[in-house]
């Protein structure tokens, strides 16, 4: 079968509306169709949740295309971080919509317009500091449907000393080296099957 008849968990959470944990225990209930690839990711048959979005009446392509572009929201107030995802676009030619908003609240009004596959934020900007932002977007997206990546300039040890992060994110010192970006882009993709 062709890779792009399967998609991630992520991906198929995304699709049925349902958490990642929930399209685990499908899987283990044989109500979707999956196997296993040797790093121990599920890739799950595309035909098996048109099947499973039949039998239970949830619309058909209401979510993301798995085969889009992988969607970014980068909330930072500077634009070196932008500037380097630009160029791992260029450079790489790995598709990204890379869309730049410097307020954590601005982000939080636009988030749900926007659905980004990966957010990425700044911890240490002013007023609303991304550290408030994480956590409330963890609030109100589970696990496994939205990424999230912390910029900081302060050293792991003194973050719990400014603030809390979800424990999912994954926290990068700045500056962020392209070479960074473009390793992170490509594994977040060949994890979660965003494109092909």
């Amino acid at each position: 079968m062709s890779p792009r008849e399967f998609c991630g968990t992520s991906i198929a959470a995304k699709k049925l509306g349902l958490s990642v944990g929930t399209v685990q225990a499908l899987v283990e209930k044989n109500e979707l169709q999956a196997w296993k690839t040797e790093g121990g990711h599920r890739r799950i048959s595309l035909q098996s949740i048109t099947d499973y979005q039949k039998r239970f009446g949830q619309p058909n392509g209401v979510h993301k295309d798995p085969l889009a572009p992988l969607k970014v929201l980068l909330v930072d107030a500077d634009s070196q971080t932008y500037d380097a995802i630009q160029q791992v676009q260029k450079q790489t030619g790995i598709p990204i919509e890379c869309i730049w908003i410097t307020s954590a609240f601005k982000a939080l009004i636009n988030l749900k317009t926007i659905e980004p596959d990966i957010l990425i934020a700044d911890l240490g900007m002013a007023h609303v500091d991304g550290y408030d932002l994480l956590r409330t977007v963890r609030e109100n997206h589970p696990q496994g449907t939205l990424t999230l990546v912390g910029l900081t300039a302060v050293e792991p040890a003194q973050i719990a000393l400014l603030g809390t992060v979800p424990g999912d994110t994954t926290l990068v010192q700045k500056p962020v080296s392209m070479d960074w970006f473009h390793g992170y882009f490509a594994c977040h993709i060949a994890l979660h099957g965003t494109i092909a």
